[in-house]
């Protein structure tokens, strides 16, 4: 009987990975999160969660000033801890008292490498480790329509029209503004990054929400 389960499994898992191997990565992302979402905020969060505080405990982190993700986009090798300089000096006193942390979210070609970076992001976006998304623009819009973003009239922060990238949610029809094109943006320009490929967004369940607009205006500044 076990026999058979496990044959039945492995199969299933063959039939699963050809689906996906034959999916652009729009609608990979879709067709894992519609259909495997009870899942994976479930399992991952528990894990994630259990895991967060045993590393929590044996390696105490510095706190959070702010968290970002860098989602399916490379900027470069030396990005990440560049951006963190940056913006620590511009925001952060003390940098032994508070960081800012980013986190790049790159999958590649495997699906399976694809299924665990969205089940890693729900489950840091569940533990409010991620308080702004920045994502090339059409995998962005994709995003506002999971409710994962909160609308900038709800930031207090004033963009430009042409900036604002409007989208939609299954609980609100109405386009609303829920990114900013970050093709002015200094910082960016500063590291050689082509804002104009890339929108930023609060997201919506933010454990920090003075400091992600204090970070978002900073990234903003031109």
């Amino acid at each position: 009987m076990w026999q058979r389960i496990k044959d039945y499994f492995r199969e299933q898992s063959k039939v699963e990975k050809k689906k996906l191997k034959d999916m652009t990565f729009k609608e990979k992302i879709e067709y894992i999160w519609q259909y495997y979402k009870i899942q994976i905020v479930i399992v991952v969060v528990v894990v994630f969660i259990l895991g967060s505080i045993v590393n929590g405990i044996l390696n105490p982190p510095t706190p959070i000033y702010a968290g970002v993700a860098i989602y399916e986009v490379y900027l470069g090798e030396s990005f990440d801890t560049e951006f963190e300089r940056i913006m620590t000096e511009t925001l952060i006193e003390d940098p032994m008292l508070e960081k800012i942390y980013v986190y790049s979210f790159i999958s590649g070609d495997d699906p399976s490498a694809q299924m665990a970076m969205v089940q890693k992001l729900m489950a840091m976006l569940t533990t409010k480790e991620i308080d702004l998304f920045i994502a090339e623009n059409g995998v962005f819009a994709m995003y506002i329509a999971e409710g994962i973003l909160a609308p900038i009239n709800q930031t207090g922060i004033i963009a430009p029209e042409e900036l604002l990238v409007y989208g939609t949610t299954d609980e609100d029809e109405r386009p609303t503004a829920y990114g900013i094109n970050l093709k002015d943006s200094a910082v960016f320009k500063d590291l050689g990054i082509k804002g104009e490929m890339l929108t930023v967004g609060v997201t919506v369940n933010t454990g920090r929400p003075d400091n992600s607009i204090a970070l978002l205006k900073a990234i903003l500044a031109s």
